[in-house]
């Protein structure tokens, strides 16, 4: 496996990441945050679950426009939901990972807002929206994670007014609490994640350029070591680095 280096001493990241390091593969984080078999039987009624889909890679699951007719569940990888700006740009509205529900609108029957995307390869499991309300357990389980991903999106909103240097920083702390692991020996976290520089730009409303300038601002202020695909986060730090990008616009 190709070892990530630190570019202030050189280091490989898997020095910094314990006796477990041996054993890691890329992805293996979202892989344990995935829903396991078990527990998706137990949380989606066989006679609402149609076969699972696989996404490779820039896959779309489904366009923006098109009528909504299915729900799905994220089992495992991540994917990116896609809207067009009022400038004809595209910006990337939310990430959606394991547990995850996609395709709400298939819920009224309207049709689709968003594209999207598998950023990564990707399992879904396709529920039928008109049987499942009728599901106690589902129709909790739906409601809960809907809520979930609405508070997520305020965020967003609340994001759109701040420094872009500060939505970066946001946005790397939130991924590395949903996506990353904590490591025991010196509190970091291990965040993987094939999110290129120009999807953080689509992220944050900013421009490949200027997000490749702030990566390595927080990289010289120890925030986050590492390169695209393998990234370790201080967040006490990155939650510093925010409160500094919000003071240099005040």
């Amino acid at each position: 496996m190709k070892q990530i280096t630190l570019s202030e001493n050189n280091q490989p990241i898997s020095t910094y990441l314990g006796s477990q390091s041996q054993s890691y593969q890329t992805h293996s984080i979202r892989q344990k945050k995935d829903i396991s078999d078990k527990a998706n039987i137990g949380m989606i009624p066989q006679k609402l679950a149609h076969p699972r889909r696989n996404l490779g890679i820039q896959a779309t699951l489904y366009s923006a426009g098109r009528q909504a007719n299915t729900l799905y569940i994220v089992n495992q990888g991540m994917l990116k939901a896609i809207i067009p700006t009022a400038m004809g740009k595209n910006r990337i509205a939310d990430i959606y990972g394991a547990g995850d529900l996609l395709g709400s609108a298939a819920i009224n029957g309207a049709k689709h807002v968003e594209t999207v995307v598998a950023i990564e390869d990707c399992i879904v499991t396709p529920i039928d929206p008109y049987q499942c309300m009728a599901d106690n357990a589902f129709s909790k389980y739906l409601v809960n994670t809907l809520a979930k991903q609405m508070r997520r999106h305020r965020e967003f909103i609340d994001d759109a007014e701040l420094p872009v240097g500060a939505r970066l920083t946001r946005t790397l702390g939130r991924l590395a609490l949903r996506f990353g692991t904590k490591q025991e020996k010196n509190g970091l976290v291990h965040l993987s994640t094939t999110l290129t520089h120009s999807e953080f730009a689509e992220l944050t409303g900013s421009s490949r350029v200027t997000m490749t300038r702030i990566f390595g601002e927080l990289k010289n202020a120890k925030a986050l070591y590492g390169h695209r695909g393998d990234y370790l986060v201080d967040l006490n730090l990155l939650e510093d680095a925010t409160d500094d990008y919000v003071m240099e616009v005040i």
